[in-house]
């Protein structure tokens, strides 16, 4: 099961940086319309590689709708082996203002899930972000932790991630994040001085140049292994 903060109001832009397709994971956007009116909407998906994918949806008045997109077209038939990372952006095309969050169950297809996450989406991206919580613990409970950065702007980004830690010294790494993508960061493999640890975060988009920084949204997903199944709990949060 998850949980995850009711939202405030209605926006006319979301950005989801987390979502993963393919055997292991099921992603589901979740739309609601509570105005009188239809909302036209465009979903576009952004890859690691910096591919997009577009479609437009109508959301009818008063009403709940859901996207499963592992079935998507462009999913469906393949836009890349094995699970694929993807960040979201949903645009309001009419001026009718939604609610939207993603979901994500494993592993596998229905009725095999035992695990699931939820999140809102952000209404805003930005170039300052920052996570309280992160950890990339041994045994037995093999914790995972992974930092999700969605560039929906048309330059690339220089993303700088400094960790935070009880009784240490910060940790700052720097990430190249495409155009138009996403990007996934495994903090237990790009910080070898988090594992064993728990931490906090921020992820800052820096100039590149003459260039402002490009604006980005974050996320963070954390997984553990429990009672020999793998990764029997997960949980994820949207950055500050």
């Amino acid at each position: 099961g998850h949980e995850s903060a009711a939202i405030a109001a209605p926006a006319l832009e979301w950005f989801l940086a987390e979502g993963a397709t393919g055997p292991f994971f099921d992603l589901f956007l979740l739309f609601a319309n509570p105005n009188p009116t239809a909302a036209q909407v465009r979903v576009t998906y952004l890859l690691e590689d910096g591919r997009t994918f577009s479609r437009e949806i109508t959301v009818t008045a008063n009403s709940r709708q859901n996207i499963w997109v592992d079935e998507e077209e462009a999913f469906a038939r393949g836009a890349g082996p094995g699970e694929l990372g993807v960040s979201t952006r949903v645009q309001v095309l009419n001026g009718v203002p939604i609610i939207v969050e993603r979901a994500m169950w494993w592993p596998g297809d229905f009725p095999q899930w035992y695990e699931a996450h939820n999140s809102p989406g952000s209404t805003v991206t930005g170039t300052l972000w920052g996570l309280a919580e992160g950890a990339a613990l041994g045994a037995p409970s093999f914790t995972s932790c992974y930092i999700l950065v969605a560039n929906p702007s048309s330059q690339d980004a220089n993303v700088e991630v400094t960790l935070l830690f009880e009784g240490l010294a910060p940790v700052t790494r720097t990430f190249t994040v495409g155009r138009t993508s996403r990007k996934t960061i495994d903090v237990g493999f790009e910080f070898p001085e988090a594992l064993g640890r728990e931490f906090g975060a921020l992820v800052e988009s820096k100039p590149v140049g003459a260039e402002p920084p490009a604006q980005i949204a974050v996320e963070r997903a954390i997984y553990n292994n429990a009672l020999g199944a793998f990764w029997a709990a997960g949980n994820n949060a949207l950055a500050t």
